[in-house]
């Protein structure tokens, strides 16, 4: 069987949902990239078998609420249900002592903030431990239900922390930004079990890796990261207008989008309004990131947006966490706030 066209609108023939991906080979002949191509695996109910397919994305949604019992059209989306989902940058050690990774690696990693310096994802010294993060947003007052969350290992140095990531995934549902440089090095996404994978521009060569994966599967998550234009790997992709780029997108048959400002990511700033009436009435689900709080979401929501990407450390999560261990000055890489902030709480010195 070939890989799926870039209209082929595939759902598990069990559970009727979307995430049905080629079963991935864990022997030969290149193990965990190679794919069966008889065999299709689902990774919401587990079922292995041929899909069934689709002419229309709304013609296999309609078919899994059927699967769930639900026989009525699917409801219009309320502002209220926008998704107000944290990013996450995990910053972990290249070199763990495997000892400690397996007693500890909730502590092994942390959670940083970032400022992008023009080249890439660059952290700060806002920091704390994933499982100290996740008791301050996972619990009962501010009941984060899904994470975004930025491999910065894998986006920066190519260099994915998988054994570390593997753990985290397992804590909370994860959309994963783990920096792949083509198709394949996204999907390995999908053997560390996150909910949903994320492809960025800012580590693809060129458009032609988005066409690519809408071959394999039409449920990654494309990420356009901004600086002014789309951001490339390759400064050689001229297709930079965030316009062009999303009308492609939905060309191809992607429904959703997520749309990254990288020069207001980590400022707590709140979105830039000239970006916002840009993604005003485009065709598809819309998340957005960079500067975002809490309290942007519902306006996010009321122009259209499904949902807005958080910053790491908005006032709100800093409440949540406990007292600051340390307090020194640090430097921004980016337009800081116009107003004086305390340092983070949870805040870790960089070594040395």
């Amino acid at each position: 069987m070939a890989a799926f066209q870039p209209k082929d609108f595939a759902a598990c023939a069990r559970c009727g949902s979307g995430r049905v991906h080629p079963k991935l080979l864990m022997m030969g002949p290149i193990a965990g990239i190679d794919s069966d191509s008889r065999s299709y695996v689902c990774h919401a109910c587990g079922h292995e078998g041929l899909p069934i397919f689709f002419d229309t994305l709304e013609q296999r949604a309609q078919f899994e609420r059927e699967k769930q019992g639900i026989w009525g059209p699917e409801s219009p989306p309320r502002s209220k249900e926008a998704l107000s989902i944290p990013i996450l940058p995990i910053q972990t050690d290249s070199l763990i002592d495997l000892k400690i990774l397996e007693l500890f690696p909730i502590r092994v990693a942390t959670v940083t903030s970032v400022r992008w310096d023009g080249r890439a994802l660059e952290p700060t010294a806002y920091r704390v431990s994933f499982q100290e993060y996740w008791d301050a947003i996972g619990g009962p007052r501010y009941n984060a239900s899904r994470v975004f969350m930025l491999d910065l290992s894998g986006i920066n140095r190519a260099n994915p922390n998988f054994d570390v990531t593997r753990h985290l995934v397992k804590r909370c549902d994860v959309w994963l930004d783990s920096g792949g440089r083509d198709p394949d090095e996204v999907m390995d996404g999908y053997m560390l079990d996150a909910q949903r994978v994320v492809a960025g521009s800012k580590t693809l060569s060129s458009f032609q890796a988005f066409e690519e994966l809408h071959r394999v599967s039409s449920d990654v998550l494309p990420c356009l990261d901004m600086d002014g234009r789309v951001v490339w790997a390759d400064p050689r992709e001229s297709l930079v207008d965030l316009g062009d780029v999303l009308r492609n997108l939905r060309r191809v048959g992607f429904t959703s989008v997520s749309v990254m400002d990288l020069r207001r990511l980590g400022s707590e700033l709140g979105p830039d309004p000239g970006l916002v009436a840009s993604l005003e009435g485009v065709d598809m689900e819309v998340y957005l990131g960079g500067g975002v709080r809490e309290t942007d979401v519902p306006a996010l929501a009321e122009r259209g947006l499904a949902g807005g990407l958080v910053d790491p450390y908005t006032p709100v999560i800093r409440d949540l966490l406990r007292p600051p261990r340390k307090e020194e000055p640090t430097s921004a890489t980016a337009p800081a706030p116009t107003r004086q902030r305390a340092p983070s709480p949870g805040y870790v010195p960089e070594p040395g």
